[in-house]
């Protein structure tokens, strides 16, 4: 080795040890730093001893490939720091033309891997590291192809190398002082948050951005903190050395605090992207939770006129049933009586009056049995839907569980079986129907079908559009399908409790 030669080796060596100890200093939340000087060290070390003169591959590729952090979850990236770890320890692998390009290609690959998955800031960030990696490799690889070919490119290829090893150091250390890495982890934390929905997103993606897997995030609620879950969290002492809190404010309000080690974050420029991340997803959280109890008071809403509007029904069918419509038999029954102590004309002229009365009465009952069953109040759906059958005009098999359902639920079901029924009858030209109603899962599933000529259209009736918002209004959904010539099949899923079990 020539003096020029040596003097570019212990170079290297103190390029690499004097970037990881002033990156280690100045970036305490990376781990890319100590990296660097264990890399440098392993370097000299081996211009002393032969058996580690590989030995700072290992930290070396460490660093490219966890760049900012130092630090991955990546198993497939773990497998390849492994590799070239034992690259370095082992001098006959290391010292093999093959091994080397298998071992750079796949460094290569990874960072371009890494970089390709990125976006923005984070995949600028992630370009120094790709470059080095390439310059690296490119060496090693350049000095394998000449032992390969016997081309002569040892002293070329070690020059280059020396360089390159030079080159990263430097460039590694001044993109992680100048802090795009940590506009980069801000990035890509706003990036995580934005695709995880979870109520965990935010500490797992914060946990992952400074490199704290025991992250924890606490709320402020009714000045008392609490976790993602809810559950009263206790923040540890003030002069705590394992773990510190990091208040996160809004305006002056303290809305949040981050539980974490005292390293992860050290660098300011990274703490006020996390606590602005962490009003951010606050905030979102918040606007989420409005509009999400807007659209439930809108949900309570139509369905407590559902309610409202069925008990309205069964009120108007007992004063339909004991005002009116008793007033009319009693009327009838007087006529009856009247008609039956007179004779000729008279008695004559009654018997039409009483008829016609008699028919007045049978039609104000079957409209209060229209309007709410009785049967459904008092049975339940087994018994009204029998009725209903019964008065249908075409036979129809019925297939009914005999048990009570929430009152709104039985009530949708009725109607959506009469709606059926009365379609069949105008619309189906059919010669039967069949009604099946059971509870499946935490649902009670209800379905009308004929045989009939199929071809129905849901968006021309006005009876299957109020169904539909009535089933809605509970929750529940409902569908038709009408093939021509085969019949039609309307069905509705109403959610039900657990009192549909009594």
């Amino acid at each position: 080795m020539t003096l020029a030669e040596g003097v570019a080796d212990i170079a290297a060596g103190v390029a690499l040890l004097a970037s990881g100890t002033v990156t280690w200093a100045r970036a305490r939340r990376s781990g890319t730093g100590p990296l660097l000087v264990l890399a440098g060290a392993a370097w000299l070390a081996g211009d002393v001893w032969s058996a580690l003169v590989y030995a700072h591959r290992g930290p070396l590729v460490h660093a490219l490939l966890t760049y900012p952090s130092g630090r991955t979850r990546s198993p497939a990236i773990m497998a390849v720091i492994g590799l070239a770890y034992l690259d370095g320890l082992v001098p006959d692998v290391a010292r093999s033309p093959w091994p080397t390009i298998a071992l750079m290609a796949a460094v290569v690959a990874t960072a371009a891997w890494r970089w390709a998955g990125a976006r923005g800031v984070e995949r600028r960030a992630l370009t120094v590291p790709l470059a080095c990696a390439a310059a690296v490799a490119g060496a090693l690889i350049l000095a394998a192809i000449g032992r390969l070919t016997g081309a002569g490119t040892d002293a070329v290829a070690t020059w280059a190398y020396e360089g390159a090893i030079a080159l990263t150091a430097a460039a590694l250390a001044a993109d992680l002082l100048s802090g795009r890495s940590a506009r980069a982890a801000a990035t890509g934390l706003v990036v995580d948050l934005a695709a995880r929905k979870e109520p965990q997103a935010l500490r797992a993606a914060l946990a992952s951005t400074v490199g704290d897997p025991a992250l924890q995030v606490a709320y402020l609620v009714s000045e008392e903190w609490v976790d993602e879950a809810g559950q009263l969290m206790r923040l540890p002492a003030v002069d705590s050395e394992s773990r510190v809190v990091t208040v996160v404010d809004d305006d002056g309000t303290p809305v949040a605090a981050l539980v974490h080690d005292p390293a992860a974050l050290r660098d300011e420029a990274l703490a006020r992207s996390v606590a602005a991340a962490v009003r951010l997803a606050l905030a979102n959280v918040r606007l989420q939770a409005e509009v999400a109890a807007r659209v439930g008071d809108v949900a309570a809403s139509r369905r407590r006129l559902v309610e409202a509007g069925d008990e309205q029904r069964r009120r108007l069918r007992e004063q339909l049933r004991g005002g009116a419509e008793q007033r009319l038999g009693e009327v009838s029954s007087e006529l009856a009586a009247l008609a039956a102590g007179r004779q000729g004309e008279p008695a004559a002229a009654l018997g039409p009056l009483l008829a016609e009365l008699d028919g007045a009465r049978a039609d104000l009952a079957r409209f209060a049995q229209g309007v709410h069953p009785r049967a459904l109040t008092e049975h339940g759906l087994h018994a009204a839907l029998g009725e209903l059958a019964d008065q249908a005009a075409v036979p129809v098999v019925l297939d009914v569980a005999n048990r009570r359902f929430p009152g709104p639920q039985e009530a949708a079901a009725f109607f959506v079986c009469s709606e059926g029924l009365a379609n069949v009858a105008k619309y189906a030209d059919a010669s039967g129907a069949r009604i099946a109603v059971a509870p499946i899962g935490s649902r009670l599933v209800v379905r009308v079908a004929d045989d009939g000529r199929g071809g129905a259209d849901p968006a021309h009736g006005s009876g299957l559009r109020g169904l539909a918002d009535r089933v809605e209004a509970l929750g529940g959904t409902l569908s038709v399908a009408s093939p021509l010539g085969a019949g039609t099949r309307l069905e509705a899923e109403l959610p039900i409790g657990a009192e549909a079990w009594q």
